[in-house]
Parts: C-alpha cells; sequence; structure tokens
C-alpha cells in the first residue's frame, strides 16, 4: 500500500515500498538497495556525414600553431570525403559546401596555394571555393530554412571577389553583392548578420584592394580616401547609425561614429574630424572641458545613449551634415524585431570598465583624440585625453580582448564579433601618441623621452606568442609583427628628436644608428628613407654644415613627393628647413658684407623666395606647428625686404600658435626674433624676452641632478667641472647669440652704473658658449660625395651600402650619420 500523506516532490521516494518492509523496517534504517541498477542509455554511432563535417572545428588551430597547415590539409580531406558520400541531406550538404569554402578560403589567404609554396594539395583550390560557393548558394536558395546560411554564403563571396578578384569576381561585383544582400533583409533576420553585413560594406568601400601578397615589406599603411569614395563611405556609415538608432542598440551607435572618426582621419579630413570626436565622445561618456586650462579628467564611465549626440555642440560643422543626411537612403532599412520592451531604451546604467567593446571603442577615441589635438596645436586637450587613455590602459582594459576579438552584446540576439586593432598594437602606439604629443624639450628629463623609452621597453619586452582568433591567418600575424616595428622606429623617431633638440649629439647618433640597423633588417627603409634624410638634414643644420644639410634637404622633399604625391607631411618639413636654410645663409653675408648692408633694398635672391613661398603655401592646413614654421617663414622674408611692421606680425602669430602647441624648441627661436625686433626701439623688453629665449636654451640640456645624503634625502647638487661651470650649457648657439645682444645694449648700461663685474661675467659666459659652438663645429664632418679620405675610393664606397636598400637610387645616407627627427605630425 502506498503512503496516505504523500511528501513533497523533491523529497518523494524513488523506490517501491512493500507492506512488510513498512512493518519491519525501522524509521532510522537505510534504504533497501535496488537489485537491478537502472540501465545506462546506449550511445549511437554518429553517422560519417556528420563526423566528417565536424572535424574542421575540431582541427582548428591559429596561424601560430606549429600544425596548421596540417590542420588546413586534414579539413580539406575531411569535407571533401563528406561532399562525396551519397544522399546527403540539404542541410548537411550546404554546411559542407560553407565549410569548405571557410576552409578554400584560409587555405588561399595563408598563401599554401601558391607555386613557391610547394603544396600540391592546395593547388587549384580556387576555382575549388568558387564551386562551393555557388553549390551553397544553389542549396540555401532551394531551402527557405537555410536562410542564416545564405546570408552567410554571400558575406563570404564578398570577401572572396574583394580579396581575390579574377575574371569572374572583382571588388565592383562585391559590393554589389553586398548591396543585394542588405536589401533582402527582413525582420527576423538576426542583428548581428545585419550588422556585419553594413560593415562589411564599410570596410569594402574604404578599403583599396592590395595587389601584392603581405610580406615582410609589404606597406601595411592604408592608402588615403579619395573624394568619392570617402563620401560613399560616410554614406554607408551613416546608413549604419540610423539602423542602430532605430533598434536602440547604443554599442553599434558607438561602434559607427569611432568608424566614422577614423574614416575622416584617414582621409586628412580635420575640418570634419572636430565633429565627428565631439560625437564620438559624447556617445561614449568621455567628458572633457577643452576651454578650461586645468587638466580635467575625461569620464571614462560611458552612458551609452543615443540622445547624448543631441546634446553636442559640434566644434565644427561638417559638410556632409547636410547633405548626407538629406540624401534618400540606398538601402531598405529593417527595423529588427526583438521580445524586449519596444519603449526606447534607458541608458545603460552599469559600469563599463569591464565591457571589452567599450574599452576598445574608447580607447580608439581616445588615441584619435590625442592625436587630433597634437596636429591642431592644442597640447592642453591634447593632455586630458592623454591622461585618460592612461587611466584606462593601467586598468587592465586591454586585457579583455587579447586576440583583438571583441563581442558586441545585442541581446536577446546572439552578440556581434568584430575584429579590432590588436592590445600588443594599442599599448605602445599610446606611448607613441604621448611622446609625440609632449613636444617640450626643456628639462631635466623630458616627458618625451621618457614616453618613448617606455614604450621601447614595451615592444622590447613584448612576448612572441600571440594571441589570435582560430580563423586568422599568417598573414594577420605578420602585419602585428611589421607594425611593431614601424612602432618601434617611430619610437626611436622621437629618441633622435629630442636628442638633437638638447644637443646632445652623441645620443643622436646611437639612436640613428638603430633606427638605421631597424629599417634594413625589417624591409622598412624604403617607407622611412624621406625621414631618415631629413634628420640628418636637421643634424647637420645644428652642426653647422649647411653644405650636407641643404643637400639633404632637397634628398628629404624629393623622397617624400614621390612617395606621398606631394602631400607628405616630411616633404612639408624639409621644404620649409631648406627656406630657413637659405635665408639664414643670406642673413649672413648681408649682416658680415658692409656694402650689401648699406642697401636696403630686398637682399633674397629670386630662387629663395620662391622656395620660401613654396614653403609657405605647403605648411598652410597642416596643423598647428605647421602654421607656426609658415608664419616664421614669411617673418623671416618679410624682415628681408625691411617690412619691420609685417615681420612682427607673423612672429607674434607664430608665437602664440607655438605656445599653444607647448612647442618651447620653436618658441625660443621665435622669442630670439622677437627680442631683435625691439633692441632698438625698446631695449627694455627685449631684454625681458631674451631673458626669456635665454633660460629656455639652457633648459634645452639640463641634465639630471645627483641627490647628496642617505637614503636620496638631502640636497640636490649640479655636476661642476674643474672650473667651477656648469657642464650641461643647452642650445650653445642660441645662448651665444643670446649673450651678444646683451652685451651689446648693457655694456654700457652696466659701465655707467659702475657694475664692470657684469659685463665680465657675460664677457666669461660668451667665451664658454663660444667654445661649446667651435667644439660643435670641430666635430667629426661626413665626407661629401666627391671627397674621399681613402685614395682611390669615393666617399660613396665608405658608407654603408643603404642605396641598395632604396629603391629610389637617389639616397644617400652614410652610416656614421646621426639624424634630427622634424616634428612628427600625427
Amino acid at each position: 500500500m502506498g503512503d496516505s500523506n504523500p511528501r513533497p516532490m523533491k523529497r518523494q521516494r524513488t523506490y517501491t515500498v512493500s507492506p512488510s518492509q513498512t512493518q519491519a523496517s525501522s524509521s532510522l534504517s537505510p534504504p533497501p538497495q535496488s537489485s537491478q541498477p537502472s540501465p545506462a542509455p546506449a550511445l549511437r554511432p554518429l553517422p560519417p556525414a556528420i563526423l566528417l563535417l565536424a572535424l574542421p572545428g575540431l582541427l582548428a588551430h591559429p596561424p601560430t600553431h606549429p600544425d596548421f597547415g596540417f590542420s588546413l590539409f586534414i579539413s580539406l580531406r575531411a569535407l571533401r570525403q563528406c561532399l562525396a558520400l551519397p544522399a546527403l541531406a540539404p542541410d548537411v550538404e550546404c554546411c559542407a559546401w560553407t565549410n569548405l569554402a571557410e576552409v578554400g578560403m584560409r587555405v588561399m589567404e595563408n598563401g599554401f596555394c601558391a607555386a613557391e609554396a610547394g603544396c600540391d594539395w592546395a593547388m587549384g583550390i580556387d576555382a575549388e571555393v568558387e564551386k562551393a560557393l555557388s553549390k551553397g548558394l544553389l542549396i540555401a536558395h532551394k531551402h527557405p530554412s537555410l536562410r542564416p546560411l545564405r546570408h552567410h554564403l554571400t558575406l563570404l563571396h564578398a570577401h572572396f571577389s574583394f580579396t581575390f578578384p579574377s575574371s569572374s569576381t572583382s571588388p565592383k561585383f562585391a559590393l554589389a553583392l553586398l548591396r543585394r544582400l542588405i536589401a533582402s533583409f527582413v525582420p527576423t533576420d538576426s542583428p548581428a548578420t545585419v550588422y556585419a553585413s553594413h560593415l562589411a560594406l564599410i570596410t569594402q568601400m574604404s578599403t583599396s584592394p592590395s595587389t601584392t601578397g603581405p610580406g615582410p615589406g609589404a606597406n601595411f599603411s592604408p592608402t588615403p580616401l579619395r573624394a568619392p569614395a570617402l563620401q560613399a563611405t560616410l554614406f554607408a556609415i551613416d546608413t549604419l547609425t540610423t539602423l542602430a538608432q532605430k533598434n536602440h542598440h547604443p554599442r553599434i551607435i558607438a561602434l559607427a561614429h569611432v568608424i566614422r572618426l577614423r574614416v575622416l582621419f584617414r582621409a586628412g579630413a580635420w575640418s570634419q574630424v572636430g565633429a565627428a570626436l565631439d560625437m564620438a565622445e559624447a556617445v561614449l561618456g568621455l567628458i572633457f572641458d577643452n576651454q578650461k586650462e586645468n587638466h580635467a579628467k575625461g569620464i571614462v564611465g560611458a552612458k551609452g545613449d543615443a540622445k547624448a549626440e543631441g546634446n553636442v555642440l559640434p566644434r565644427w560643422s561638417s559638410i556632409t551634415a547636410s547633405d548626407v543626411h538629406a540624401l534618400s537612403r540606398e538601402y531598405s532599412q529593417v527595423l529588427i524585431s526583438s521580445n524586449s520592451n519596444k519603449n526606447e531604451a534607458k541608458p545603460e546604467e552599469e559600469s563599463t570598465h569591464s565591457d571589452p567593446a567599450h574599452s576598445s571603442l574608447a580607447t580608439h577615441t581616445l588615441l584619435s583624440g590625442s592625436i587630433f589635438f597634437t596636429f591642431s596645436g592644442n597640447i592642453r586637450a591634447a593632455e586630458q585625453r592623454l591622461v585618460a587613455l592612461h587611466a584606462l590602459v593601467d586598468s587592465g582594459a586591454l586585457q579583455g580582448f587579447k586576440d583583438g576579438i571583441v563581442q558586441i552584446p545585442l541581446p536577446p540576439h546572439p552578440p556581434l564579433a568584430v575584429q579590432t586593432t590588436h592590445p600588443l598594437i594599442l599599448l605602445p602606439l599610446a606611448f607613441l601618441v604621448s611622446a609625440t604629443a609632449k613636444r617640450d624639450p626643456v628639462g631635466r628629463n623630458p616627458k618625451r623621452r621618457l614616453w618613448a623609452e617606455a614604450g621601447l621597453g614595451i615592444i622590447d619586452g613584448a612576448i612572441e606568442d600571440i594571441d589570435l582568433p582560430l580563423w586568422a591567418s599568417i598573414a594577420d600575424r605578420d602585419e602585428i609583427v611589421q607594425r611593431m616595428a614601424r612602432l618601434k622606429a617611430d619610437l626611436l623617431c622621437e629618441l633622435v628628436a629630442i636628442s638633437i633638440q638638447r644637443s646632445e649629439f652623441d645620443t643622436a647618433e646611437v639612436h640613428l644608428n638603430a633606427l638605421l640597423s631597424l629599417t634594413d633588417a625589417s624591409d622598412l627603409f624604403h617607407s622611412y628613407s624621406a625621414r631618415i634624410t631629413l634628420h640628418t638634414a636637421h643634424l647637420a643644420h645644428a652642426l653647422g654644415d649647411t653644405e650636407r644639410a641643404g643637400a639633404c634637404y632637397r634628398v628629404a622633399r624629393a623622397v617624400d613627393d614621390e612617395l606621398n604625391t606631394g602631400a607628405g607631411f616630411v616633404g612639408v618639413a624639409a621644404c620649409a628647413g631648406e627656406a630657413l636654410l637659405r635665408i639664414g645663409l643670406h642673413a649672413q653675408v648681408h649682416g658680415d658684407n658692409p656694402e650689401v648692408n648699406e642697401d636696403t633694398s630686398d637682399w633674397l635672391d629670386s630662387e629663395t623666395h620662391a622656395l620660401a613661398k613654396s614653403a609657405i603655401q605647403r605648411c598652410h592646413g597642416m596643423g598647428g606647428i605647421f602654421e607656426a614654421v609658415g608664419k616664421t617663414v614669411q617673418a623671416a622674408v618679410a624682415g628681408a625686404r625691411g617690412e619691420i611692421v609685417g615681420a612682427k606680425s607673423y612672429l607674434k602669430s607664430a608665437l602664440s600658435l607655438s605656445t599653444l602647441a607647448g612647442e618651447n624648441h620653436l618658441r625660443a627661436l621665435l622669442l630670439a626674433q622677437v627680442g631683435a625686433q625691439y633692441l632698438h626701439t625698446a631695449p627694455l623688453h627685449a631684454m625681458e624676452t631674451l631673458a626669456v629665449c635665454e633660460t629656455l636654451g639652457a633648459g634645452m640640456g639640463a641634465k639630471q641632478k645627483e641627490v647628496v645624503g642617505e637614503n636620496g634625502k638631502g640636497k640636490e647638487k649640479e655636476k661642476v667641472n674643474a672650473e667651477g661651470r656648469h657642464e650641461p650649457i643647452g642650445n650653445a648657439p642660441l645662448r651665444l647669440w643670446v649673450g651678444e645682444r646683451f652685451l651689446a645694449v648693457l655694456a654700457e648700461i652696466f659701465k655707467r652704473a659702475n657694475k664692470p663685474h657684469r659685463v665680465a661675467k657675460q664677457e666669461a659666459y660668451n667665451a664658454v658658449y663660444r667654445g661649446a659652438v667651435e667644439g660643435m663645429k670641430g666635430r667629426a664632418r661626413w665626407s661629401s660625395v666627391t671627397d674621399s679620405g681613402v685614395e682611390g675610393q669615393s666617399a660613396e664606397e665608405k658608407d654603408i651600402k643603404m642605396q641598395d636598400a632604396d629603391p629610389v637610387g637617389e639616397m644617400y645616407v652614410p652610416a656614421p650619420t646621426p639624424e634630427v627627427s622634424k616634428r612628427r605630425e600625427l
């Protein structure tokens, strides 16, 4: 008989109790064991088709695995055998064709099908992939239940047509496929698939298909977008933004704004970058006050609300805001349905510090903002974003996407996987941007050098194993390695620049030799040849070797104009440097020759005037620092013509721009020129200006102080040599020039005031500076192209044969030459 009072379900008995057992057994006795154990469920063998179809996923390896190629070989054989089986179900056959297309494209992307690879099993894989795509799409179109596979196959087909163009496929055909796919979506389709299609269209519109395969010498820098491609890309991004706003997906909205910002950066559309940056920072919750002088810290916690875009007052009005939004949508906009509340989504209240998607987007936005304000010449706004950037990086935000893949949640639907910049690139890039933004070379340990050295330490200490997703290719790994080599070369350029500005010529030579070795070993010399030549020109200019400086300026400009069609920063810097060099040489002749000095007419020749005019035109629109350089050239030309008022106006504008940018190296030169303008009309004002200039010149060479006392406590003491003078001199030519002006103006005043010791003290300082200048000129000079220190051997033969690595042929960079890094405008 059963229990009269049944127990709750969770305590219900699972065995049968007989009446005899109930009477005989005690309530404390254990329950009897079942005599017959329950049989285990029988395992059925997998069908061969399902087993073969699952093998590629089980054998998948990243490109860094030693068995990567073997796994692709086994996967291909398994899929071919699966498709050879008779009577396959439509869904199994469609999946097999899809997998075959995916594996075949991986084989092609990794170069196994090339003739030099020697892989017979990969020959003819391109035709096999094209057949797999056609077969799979045909089956997917016949069966409505395979609609998700049809979308996936279309995306694969577009990628195959764009990456591997042939007689039947082309990039234009790929764009047409994506447009048709976007127009065919219905509300029941997955949001991740819809957004992936839009992102694929944007990527292909903004990317030029590579005609050469990846390799150690491949140029991974994207080519600038032309106006038609830029407008089409911005239109596609605006379409994605509108769709994400309808579906209340704030992360997709933020992603679209960050993509728009990066596209405008690539195109060099600086007039539109300001408004795009405001929008991206607003949707990510990055709040800054660009007007205040205090370095307000950015709020890295995002609100993720699309409403924030309406509250932003753009810094500049975008020229595409009126025309792009007025255009009719080319693609059908599908409102994705969901089971969630249809009301407007509220802003996310939870913290986003642990959200990898937000961390990646915020990092890219902060990097872009720092670069933009550095380019614009606003050091305070750039520093605000650098503070927030390093706070975000130091919090471990980059650990959330170690393989460079972020998942954007789209509840209740599956997330969207997006490939972003790899953390191994983002971290040293943050240090490079910091080193570039910190332009001030004055101080005992300038931050520009600190950031550059720290960035080099990070790259040198990077692990050899690179975390990559399973579907990555060898080209992805090579791209990361090549970008790290480029970052290291850029950081070395920053170290060379700061060393030259601080007159640390021996250190500059060491860094230059390291740069030459790195670019030669990494097959990057062609990309950096113009910059290396420009640095060589700056060093020769600083050491007084005007002949070599002029030759290197001309070569740097020619090489960069050929590489960047006359729009590169290096070419602009070389043109301005040569113009100022020629003006300075003419000024020396004008000042030393009394007969020429009596003539008040223009003492510049026509060739120098043409060069200066070209430099002024090229500096315009190239950022705040180059605007200041252009004004400096204008002031020099106006001074040569005797236009004192015009020269003062140009100097005032250049001084304002350099002060806003925190560029004390250029500011010291401008203060010297301003002081010279007022020597005879307002000597007291001139002396105050020249005193500031002299202080800056002394600071560009200040050394670390030795700390006296136990445990680092006690008074600080500078190094003093045997004669009692301080060893660091800084910019000796500038300080000598200022000291001579001091004597010219104040000598008579001090004598009248019965203070001859002040004059003697200044004369002693000038003697020290003059000795330092003579020592600079007495340094080992480079041999010219016609001179040779060895009989029967030209100077070119003694140099390291870097010409062989330079496809231009006119490049001449000898081995021992250090370089000077012109301000790297990002």
